[in-house]
């Protein structure tokens, strides 16, 4: 009897549907979503029945949160969008050098106007409604070149090759410390507002949910969760408050 019920409670576990999270972000220019998935399954199956399934488009990604007890990694822009009609919740935000919050800036060369090539490693659609937003709407006359990552955006203008960069202030803080000879020659036309960076929501939690939201608020504190996290480009996800949204004055 006892090797039965060995045997069945294997079966069940193997063939049983695991928890998945999902992940979608505007903001992330995934190369190999291949090693990016095998990284984290190999790291969540530790713990327990579970998976990760990255996403590069942003139609199909919601269409999986449409079931209940969904777990999802997402931008904070793509959240505000989305939350109230899939009922997620924030419960945990990326940290990145001990922020959770970073802002998006419009770089170039020095006294240009604002017309010509803009390059961005973001999706196009977020790159186009982020420059609508900090410029006012007077960028109309920029057209959007995608690249693989911002420190390419940033060494397209520098070079020549672009009039702007749509890049995170992190990413021009790092071009100033790398190559300050390159940086010294750019200048910042616009600036957004903080922003918060990839949330980890869920629309409905039960115990397996709850306890893989605590796998990941854990993840940062070893080295190898570490590593995988900055496949995504955090350091560690730490819980999201109210008292977050209270200070954006997002809630009263």
């Amino acid at each position: 009897m006892k090797i039965l019920f060995l045997i069945l409670l294997f079966t069940n576990i193997l063939f049983s549907d695991a928890v998945k999270v999902y992940l979608y972000t505007p903001e992330i220019n995934v190369n190999n979503f291949k090693s990016l998935k095998t990284s984290f399954d190999a790291y969540l199956s530790a713990f327990g029945n579970y998976e990760f399934q990255p996403f590069n488009d942003k139609e199909t990604f919601e269409k999986y949160l449409k079931k209940t007890n969904s777990i999802a990694i997402l931008s904070s822009w793509h959240y505000r969008e989305i939350a109230k009609r899939y009922n997620l919740e924030a419960l945990l935000v990326a940290q990145r050098k001990g922020y959770i919050t970073d802002k998006k800036i419009l770089v170039g060369a020095k006294n240009i106007t604002l017309k010509g090539v803009v390059t961005s490693a973001y999706d196009k659609e977020y790159t186009n409604d982020v420059l609508s937003n900090i410029t006012n709407n007077k960028s109309k006359e920029l057209s959007v070149l995608k690249v693989p990552k911002e420190i390419d955006a940033l060494m397209s203008v520098g070079f020549g090759m672009s009039r702007f960069a749509l890049v995170s202030k992190d990413s021009f803080i790092l071009l100033q410390n790398i190559n300050p000879i390159l940086a010294k020659d750019l200048t910042i036309y616009y600036e957004s507002d903080p922003e918060y960076r990839t949330i980890l929501a869920c629309n409905e939690i039960d115990k397996e949910e709850n306890k893989l939201v605590d796998i990941f608020k854990n993840m940062g504190l070893s080295d190898n969760g570490k590593n995988i996290l900055n496949m995504i480009g955090v350091d560690k996800l730490v819980v999201f408050t109210m008292q977050n949204l209270k200070n954006r004055g997002e809630v009263k």
